[in-house]
């Protein structure tokens, strides 16, 4: 039995072995075993190749890719050492892989430091064709993630055919044209985020955008006025550093914003500005910086608002500010608000906020 004790006293004996029972995971099909590594990084995928030769070259035809950096911490005494560990392992990977179509590609890669670099553009070459392969391999989802340096993002990948939803971009430099070539080879694409980027184009543009999330690390380059042009837009994140507030044009289609604005920003470019998103139910308003002048003209009707919430808000210092915004959302069911820390409230602001 198995569970009979052993001569010893101190431990049960191992139970019998079933022939066959070591390989009951070799039973199921092909597309089970895929689908199981293709969630393992890109170099654990690879050493599924030792386990038998049912595995042996399994890893060839996985439809997600996770090329990570990290995955090679530890393996050199120095990080140059390192880094060229994971270029020539990507290469290879990508080399000998199969030409299945993939679903998902997400790179996580270290560009050299600014200081060191001798040429920007040739250190992005690598990740740039890793990038294209994955856009040829009709990926679905690409992921890229760079630290230490921005990555100098080739735009002409985009420009051809592309089978791509979703496109999510950290610490890269989106050259002049990178959005014109999105619009014209990526019919399908319905997300994109971008984070920490530097974006050389003055009008981002898409018929087909569902999705749009721009952070507050992002910074347009141009001292022009940027543009968002995209009629098909349901949900705009936007905290971006500018020198003026974009212009929204067509957001009929917008539902729900999270938008930051500062005190740089002109009263003019303010209401401008929530004006186009007027047709939203949901919205966070971020606003940073210096106290909300006593100037209603700054707030449009909000008609269609059901939901509001208001983010970095000095509710002590800045009453006034939430009545207005009150005042004119009449159908307002849900009020959120996510005030700053405030060390100091003078009388008049304990007044408003009593009256209130």
């Amino acid at each position: 039995m198995a569970d009979t004790i052993d001569r010893a006293g101190m431990a049960p004996a191992p139970p019998r072995r079933v022939r066959g029972e070591d390989c009951r995971i070799n039973a199921l099909p092909d597309g089970v075993l895929l689908r199981a590594i293709s969630f393992l990084g890109a170099r654990q995928a690879v050493q599924t190749c030792v386990l038998s030769r049912r595995w042996r070259h399994l890893w060839r035809s996985v439809d997600r890719i996770n090329a990570t950096r990290h995955e090679f911490d530890g393996m050199a005494d120095s990080e140059e050492k390192r880094h060229v560990l994971f270029k020539k392992f990507t290469n290879g990977f990508l080399m000998l892989r199969n030409p299945v179509p993939l679903d998902e590609f997400r790179l996580s890669y270290c560009m050299p430091d600014q200081e060191v670099s001798v040429d920007p553009d040739a250190d992005s070459e690598d990740a740039n064709l890793w990038i294209c392969h994955a856009l040829q391999s009709n990926a679905r989802s690409v992921e890229v993630k760079i630290w230490a340096d921005r990555l100098h993002l080739d735009p002409a990948m985009f420009a051809s055919k592309c089978f791509l939803t979703s496109l999510q971009l950290s610490c890269v430099i989106l050259f002049h044209g990178f959005f014109r070539n999105l619009q014209t080879g990526c019919a399908s694409l319905e997300h994109l985020l971008l984070s920490d980027c530097a974006i050389d184009d003055v009008e981002i543009s898409s018929q087909t955008l569902k999705v749009l999330t721009i952070d507050y690390s992002s910074n347009f380059t141009s001292d022009e006025q940027p543009c968002i042009y995209i009629p098909s837009l349901s949900y705009l994140g936007f905290s971006a550093s500018a020198a003026r507030l974009p212009l929204l044009k067509d957001m009929g289609s917008l539902v729900t914003a999270s938008v930051s604005v500062d005190s740089g920003d002109t009263v003019a470019d303010i209401r401008r500005f929530l004006r186009s998103l007027s047709g939203v139910t949901n919205l966070e308003f971020n606003y940073t910086g210096e106290k909300m002048e006593k100037n209603s003209k700054w707030c449009p009707k909000f008609n269609s608002l059901t939901a509001l919430t208001l983010g970095e808000w000095r509710l002590s210092e800045d009453y006034y500010s939430l009545k207005v915004f009150l005042q004119n959302c009449p159908n307002l069911v849900k009020l959120t608000l996510k005030p700053k820390k405030c060390y100091y409230t003078s009388e008049t602001n304990i007044a408003e906020l009593e009256e209130g």
